[in-house]
């Protein structure tokens, strides 16, 4: 079973294995509007899943964590405007830019505690933890035959 599930996008499935291999935007892609998946930490303990997600120049206010049927869908969106007037309110110079994300992670609810998760953004970095369900052991018996 994978933990992370792909997110599937209509482009070109090599332009999708050259992003993930360079992490990189494409050329298909404007810099003033970009949008991909953070890089993905998973680090697991005794007592928790910890995920870490890298996601710098993000407002918390704009980060969105939705956990439906087994899947955490992480999205977010920023946006950004720049503008410098010259002479008489005529623009010298005007940006616009965007960034958005979406990930999508695969946790059952037999393994994890959604209910208990708790996340923290600080540093350009969201750090999503989840307790563990204690693991209930495997029955195992051996049956008499009669």
């Amino acid at each position: 079973m994978s933990l992370v599930k792909k997110n599937t996008e209509l482009r070109p499935f090599y332009s999708s294995l050259l992003d993930e291999f360079f992490n990189t935007v494409m050329p298909y892609q404007s810099t003033e509007e970009r949008s991909g998946v953070p890089a993905l930490n998973v680090k697991e303990d005794d007592q928790n899943l910890i995920l870490d997600l890298r996601i710098p120049g993000m407002d918390k206010e704009n980060i969105k964590l939705e956990y439906k049927d087994g899947f955490l869908n992480i999205s977010g969106e920023s946006r950004e405007e720049k503008e410098e007037e010259g002479e008489k309110g005529k623009y010298l110079r005007r940006e616009f830019s965007s960034y958005s994300f979406h990930r999508t992670i695969e946790l059952p609810e037999e393994k994890y505690n959604v209910a208990e998760a708790e996340a923290s953004y600080k540093d350009g970095i969201l750090e999503i933890t989840m307790p563990k369900n204690a693991e209930t052991e495997k029955l195992q018996k051996t049956i008499e035959v009669k």
